[in-house]
């Protein structure tokens, strides 16, 4: 049975994004592919992965960005809209989160959750994350879209392991207990 990981970057209070939804306030950390040997580096973790779920509006931000750098390791798209796919490995999803998760973990070994805010949510809600790698920023934003904000459950989690590097990015990996 696969696992989920939420891998994924906020500023210190807890925003992924900004008003604008952008994401743009990263680039001054460096770019997230470099990784860095303190958190554990991008590249290795994306080597991880046999499979990547997102939303439609995470999706779109990565095809923004240019090339669409995930090769061809199978992707899942939850949306309502009408996409293009960047390659025959993106596919798209408008179905129960859980159901859909559930499919995933028994179909691959490592799910990479990118995002967004929304998706984050929605499995949180569904019990269907199990490792979070939490990126801090050390920049407060005071509005935008937060990770976590939203109505679930109190869940519990258990602090694997910390990492910073010299950008002053901290790493924080959790594992759920619930």
């Amino acid at each position: 049975m696969g696992h989920v990981t939420l891998y994924i970057a906020t500023s210190v209070d807890g925003y992924l994004a900004d008003e604008d939804g952008g994401v743009d306030w990263l680039d001054q950390f460096g770019s997230e592919s470099e990784g860095s040997e303190a958190t554990g580096g991008f590249s290795e973790f994306l080597e991880s992965v046999d499979c990547l779920v997102m939303g439609a509006t995470t999706y779109q931000q990565v095809l923004g960005f240019g090339e669409w750098p995930y090769g061809e390791t199978p992707t899942y798209v939850f949306t309502h809209r009408e996409l293009s796919p960047a390659t025959e490995a993106v596919e798209f999803v408008d179905r129960d989160v859980a159901a859909v998760a559930g499919e995933l973990e028994r179909k691959h070994d490592h799910v990479w959750l990118v995002g967004g805010a929304q998706l984050a949510q929605s499995f949180l809600r569904a019990g269907e994350i199990d490792h979070l790698r939490l990126f801090l920023a050390p920049i407060l934003l005071g509005d935008g879209i937060r990770l976590f904000d939203g109505d679930y459950d109190r869940q519990r989690l258990r602090l694997l392991d910390t990492a910073s590097d010299d950008s002053g990015i901290v790493e924080q990996r959790y594992e759920f207990l619930d």
